[in-house]
């Protein structure tokens, strides 16, 4: 299955096409190309198997068919199984048809139905636990010879039986069982041949690993000389009837051990391959009479010897790589885990128990097992500025209390067999040249039946954090105070204006509105119709003068307190804002600071302001409590309500606002606690923290202060 792009024309093999289809996906090929590809080659391992029968009757020294029809059903998905299997009957049954004389449709057609069933068999057991489909695993091998054995034993067992019906009974019980055997045999022999030589050539890791590269064609091909040069020669010691040892196979056995100590696991397949395929045609040519005298006396120890062979070649070759590259994949790890160590730019260090620790001792006994069989194994060259005497160590370091990392750890050591021996953000100062150094450690534990093992330990210089942190407090301090310092002189400037208002201008105001009045007692009816203007105007501005100094300094607010500040705030909401505000006031005015108090008073008219912009109703209600050592204030309403979360911590809007509300709540040392949704109102809660002011000392100041200014 492929997916086809807009444009040029780009092929993706489907995850589940397997390796057959997806090279030849990549190829532009698809599924029609498999398809092809596998008749064109099962037509020409047919014939090959043909040609390797002693006569046309009898059962070939092996069928190589056998092992492409196998490892094409393995490699590819089931849903071009029905296709492949039809193709594989075709195929079959018209090249029977070509070498056959007395072509018998029904015979040829069951000897096909023997290897499809066969091919099938084997190809379900070995996508059942072989799922990857990759050889480069040992503990799959076993698996594949077993499944490739019992491929061929159904076939034979199928095969048999037809041969044997064909002949009309005159076989023997034992004559049966040599036909199964030879059968069986060569079915296996030609599916070893072939199946591992297209499943390691199409897999997916064999240019992965340099050790699976061909290291030398020369040698390559030295050995395929050496092999077949073997084979003749094996075959024409038989010929002469000589019985030296150099005469049987050994030879041969001897040249594959050497190739697959030296090639990679799809070279040494390919070898036995050719070394299987020139025996096989040297037997069935007559190169390679059977006799008494020789090993190769009857197919059926060609058959055993040629199935030995493919076991031990591609079970041996496939482990030692599998090892090779394991070894590699280990001593790279290790590698890159040296370097990390050595040259991470954190402090590193890995602590080994020469005698594990029992985890549930006591901390006193631990903290005797640690000092006694711990050791500093590895570290990072950083680590060398926690303990001096690393430097230059090539071996392990003892356990020193006198180190400022394992004294921060025995000071842990209590707590740490509960947390998983985990320890995190354990801290430590370590004296290097005239500046103090701060640490920031952790340390996980391995452990094993109860016992700790080893522990890691990683730390970071934070130095430079822990001053920039100490500066940051500094000047936020410093910030806070300017702060107040600010506040503390805009309300004193508020107060002070305020005062100027209402004693030079609104007495100015007065004093004119008293030389109007006399002045319109004399004057003649048209000035008295511009002095009654003039009163008019007069009057407003005398209004917008006591609103004016209403705002910037409430009346009682510095002189009678927050509750009666509030109760002003109440009437004048009322007044001016059509808002009608419940108040309920019960609190210790001796106990609340100036600050506070004009900073509560602020707090709760912009909250008011708040209800009167956004609510959408036109009552409120406003709550104050207070005792010696806490101030709370509630105001709610009923209201439309809002996502306070988005208001909180969203973009500022311009004024005050709830965001500057929390934030001078925060300064101020409070607590604030929204409470609204959309649809069920608001609820804002103040919470700070009070002294008593001595003898009201506090307040007086401030209202000293105040009319000083």
């Amino acid at each position: 299955m492929v997916a086809v792009e807009a444009g040029p024309r780009v092929i993706v093999p489907h995850p589940d096409d397997g390796p057959l289809l997806a090279a030849l996906s990549r190829r532009g090929a698809g599924a029609a190309g498999l398809v092809v590809a596998f008749a064109l080659g099962h037509a020409l391992l047919i014939q090959v198997g043909y040609s390797l029968k002693t006569s046309i009757a009898d059962p070939p020294v092996m069928w190589p068919a056998a092992g492409l029809a196998f490892v094409t059903l393995w490699l590819t998905p089931r849903r071009l199984w029905p296709v492949l299997l039809a193709t594989q009957f075709a195929v079959e049954v018209a090249t029977a048809a070509f070498w056959m004389s007395s072509f018998r449709p029904g015979l040829v057609t069951l000897y096909a139905i023997a290897n499809m069933a066969g091919a099938l068999v084997a190809a379900s057991l070995a996508r059942w636990q072989i799922r990857e489909r990759v050889f480069l695993r040992a503990r799959e091998l076993l698996w594949f010879v077993a499944v490739t054995a019992a491929g061929a034993v159904v076939s034979a067992l199928i095969g048999t039986a037809v041969h044997a019906a064909a002949l009309g009974g005159g076989v023997s019980p034992a004559q049966y069982l040599q036909l199964l055997q030879i059968w069986a045999a060569g079915q296996w022999a030609g599916i070893l041949c072939v199946a591992p030589l297209v499943a390691i050539w199409f897999s997916p890791v064999r240019d992965r690993y340099p050790q699976l590269r061909l290291r030398s064609r020369i040698e390559l091909g030295l050995f395929a000389l050496l092999l077949v040069a073997a084979c003749f020669n094996v075959s024409g010691w038989q010929q002469g009837g000589a019985t030296s040892l150099l005469q049987l196979p050994t030879i041969i056995v001897l040249l594959m051990i050497i190739a697959i100590m030296r090639l990679p696991p799809r070279w040494v397949v390919s070898l036995y391959a050719l070394v299987s395929l020139t025996l096989a045609v040297l037997l069935a040519q007559g190169s390679a009479q059977p006799t008494a005298t020789t090993l190769f006396h009857d197919v059926g120890q060609l058959q055993m010897f040629l199935v030995t062979l493919a076991v031990f070649a591609f079970v041996l070759s496939v482990t030692l790589a599998e090892r090779s590259i394991t070894a590699r994949l280990l001593s790279e790890s290790e590698n890159r885990y040296r370097s990390f160590v050595e040259l991470s730019t954190e402090t590193l260090w890995r602590i080994e128990l020469v005698r594990p620790m029992p985890a549930g001792l006591p901390p006193a006994q631990q903290l005797a097992w640690l000092r006694e069989h711990a050791r500093v194994a590895e570290f990072s060259h950083s680590y060398e500025l926690l303990d001096p005497q690393a430097a230059g160590t090539e071996g392990s370091l003892p356990w020193r209390p006198e180190l400022s990392w394992t004294a921060a750890f025995e000071t842990q050591l209590a707590r740490a067999p509960g947390q998983g021996w985990s320890i995190q953000s354990l801290r430590f100062e370590v004296q290097l040249a005239e500046w103090r150094h701060t640490y920031l450690a952790s340390f996980c534990g391995e452990t094993q039946d109860g016992r700790l093992l080893r522990m890691w330990g990683v730390a970071r210089d934070i130095t430079e954090l822990v001053e920039l942190n100490a500066n940051l407090l500094f000047e936020r301090e410093r910030l806070k105070s300017f702060v107040r310092q600010l506040t503390s002189a805009e309300e004193k400037a508020r107060r002070a204006t305020a005062v100027d208002l209402h004693n030079d201008i609104g007495q100015s105001l007065a004093g004119m509105a008293m030389t109007l009045d006399v002045a319109r007692q004399s004057a003649s009816p048209e000035v008295k119709l511009l002095i009654e203007e003039v009163r008019t105007q007069l009057r407003e501005v005398q209004e917008r003068t006591r609103n004016m100094v209403s705002y910037l300094s409430p009346p009682g607010l510095y002189e009678l307190g927050l509750k009666p500040a509030l109760q002003w705030l109440a009437v004048y909401v009322r007044t001016h804002d059509k808002l009608q505000v419940q108040l309920d006031a019960e609190l210790r005015e001796d106990a609340i600071r100036l600050d506070t108090r004009v900073l509560v008073f602020k707090l709760v008219r912009e909250l008011l302001r708040n209800v009167v912009k956004h609510s959408g109703v036109d009552a409120a209600r406003v709550m104050v409590r207070g005792n010696s050592e806490q101030l709370q204030i509630e105001v709610s309403d009923q209201g439309k309500g809002f996502e306070w979360q988005m208001d909180m911590f969203g973009a500022r809007s311009g004024g005050f606002g709830l965001w500057s509300v929390a934030d001078q709540v925060n300064e101020a040392g409070g607590q604030i606690t929204v409470d609204a949704a959309p649809g069920r109102g608001a609820t804002i809660e103040l919470a700070f923290p009070l002294r008593i002011a001595t003898e009201g000392r506090d307040i007086r100041q401030g209202t000293d202060h105040t009319r000083s200014a």
